[in-house]
């Protein structure tokens, strides 16, 4: 039987990308997205299918996976890939005559990027381990370069991807020995929809990384059953494994490290 992979954001851009890569080394695809003209089309294209998913609604995301795993029975892949940019200035200057509050931050942005991601891991666990010939499965994330370093024109965006990171440290060193894997893919300045044409453009075209070499990081990722915990860079061509660093202050080494995981204790 095939492997099943259920991709968020799997109709445009890196999710789709990703999708039709693993279609094409013979795994089934499961496209959740908002976009259902493109969701069906490219899921009839993949012989696989469709679930219109608001990955900001817990009820109709974790409906998908039921769908999905009714389907199939199986749910090996599961990639958090939706994500938005913030379209906020955080910086703007507010005045007003009796010195009032700021309207309040349009923060959707962290609802997208990094709550839904999480609740994609948690269905994902869940499911994983109901896989019955192999409990376990492999989970990617996409966060980002904004994940890794200051991104001081997207501050929330790298709140969110930074909190990505994070979680996949950290669940992955909690799900070490019982098959589940997780790792995040970090991708430089990728020109997907994100953004409009005209607002890529202003990029230095040098600089931008395809879209079919994201996907080949996340094929990695899932493929090497060595890898996990891991955020895997990628920029250009150019590929970077970040290691989950151990605390360097003693103090902290013993409640923090990877060899103290407090299973007991939780």
């Amino acid at each position: 039987m095939a492997k099943v992979a259920l991709i968020t954001g799997g109709a445009s851009g890196i999710g789709l990308a990703t999708a039709q890569l693993f279609a094409s080394k013979g795994w089934t695809v499961a496209i959740a997205d908002l976009n259902e003209s493109a969701g069906n089309k490219y899921a009839a294209e993949l012989k696989g299918s469709f679930h219109k998913t608001n990955v900001t609604d817990y009820d109709n995301l974790a409906q998908t996976f039921v769908q999905v795993w009714k389907k199939y029975g199986r749910l090996d892949m599961v990639y958090a890939n939706a994500g938005i940019v913030e379209k906020v200035n955080f910086y703007e200057e507010y005045k007003s005559d009796d010195d009032g509050l700021p309207p309040r931050l349009d923060d959707v942005v962290l609802d997208i990027n990094l709550r839904s991601v999480v609740w994609t891991a948690h269905l994902a666990l869940h499911f994983f381990r109901k896989n019955q010939d192999k409990p376990g499965g492999s989970l990617v994330i996409t966060a980002s370069t904004g994940g890794l370093y200051a991104t001081p024109l997207l501050p929330m965006y790298a709140a969110a991807k930074f909190g990505c990171v994070g979680l996949v440290r950290s669940l992955a060193v909690y799900l070490e020995g019982t098959g589940i894997r997780v790792n995040c893919v970090c991708p430089g300045a990728v020109a997907t929809g994100l953004l409009k044409k005209e607002e890529w453009a202003k990029f230095p075209q040098d600089t931008m990384t395809p879209v079919e070499n994201v996907a080949k990081a996340v094929a990695k990722l899932v493929e090497d059953e060595s890898l996990t915990g891991k955020s895997l860079m990628v920029v250009q061509d150019r590929l970077t494994i970040i290691d989950n660093p151990e605390p360097s202050d003693p103090a902290l080494h013993g409640m923090m490290s990877r060899d103290n995981k407090f299973k007991d204790g939780m």
